[in-house]
């Protein structure tokens, strides 16, 4: 027996289909409208929250799209937030939060905070996160420093400004948990001095 906090197979595999259907249901109606919404691996994404819950309580998610990794936190104790730049998503991402009673918030806006902006707008072309948007942290009443643990799916080239964001304006004891499609989930903590 695991002493892992875990989430009900069958509400797991519910909370899943939500997503895959919210994508599904996202991509219809932006039609051919650019759009920065890719899911994550969902079940990888749960047996990495699941090895951390015990070294962190709150939690959140940069660019939350449906919400399903930010529910799971819920599910599994943390205390979740996710943060998202597309209103359609927000509004999805709170209806499935409702369907599995999870209490996860869920904020409008960017997770790129104001005395970091005017810096990332001055980078490369390259960059593909969005930073325009109200700052979703001032929703929330909360800053980046107040979390345990953060989770981004960073876009490839982006991942040097996001430990840069984190060394700035997280604590030294926060975890950066990203996703990459090829490498998986990362750990890290950015804001600890080599």
């Amino acid at each position: 027996m695991s002493d892992l906090p875990s989430i009900r197979a069958k509400t797991l595999d519910g909370l899943i289909r939500a997503g895959s259907q919210a994508w599904d249901e996202f991509r219809a109606y932006a039609k051919d409208r650019h759009h920065l919404f890719i899911p994550c691996d969902h079940r990888g994404a749960y047996e990495a929250l699941r090895g951390l819950r015990s070294r962190a309580a709150t939690f959140v998610e940069f660019g939350s799209a449906a919400g399903i990794v930010t529910i799971m936190a819920d599910l599994l104790g943390f205390e979740a937030y996710g943060i998202e730049l597309e209103p359609w998503l927000v509004n999805r991402s709170i209806e499935i939060a409702e369907q599995f009673g999870s209490a996860a918030v869920f904020a409008e806006g960017t997770f790129v905070t104001p005395a970091y902006q005017d810096e990332i707008e001055l980078l490369s072309a390259d960059f593909l996160t969005p930073t325009n948007g109200a700052c979703a942290f001032d929703e929330l009443g909360l800053e980046l420093s107040d979390f345990d643990l953060v989770f981004a799916y960073p876009w490839p080239g982006d991942e040097d400004w996001l430990g840069e964001l984190m060394r700035r304006h997280a604590r030294a004891d926060t975890i950066l948990l990203t996703y990459d499609a090829s490498e998986g989930f990362l750990v890290s903590q950015p804001s600890q001095p080599s």
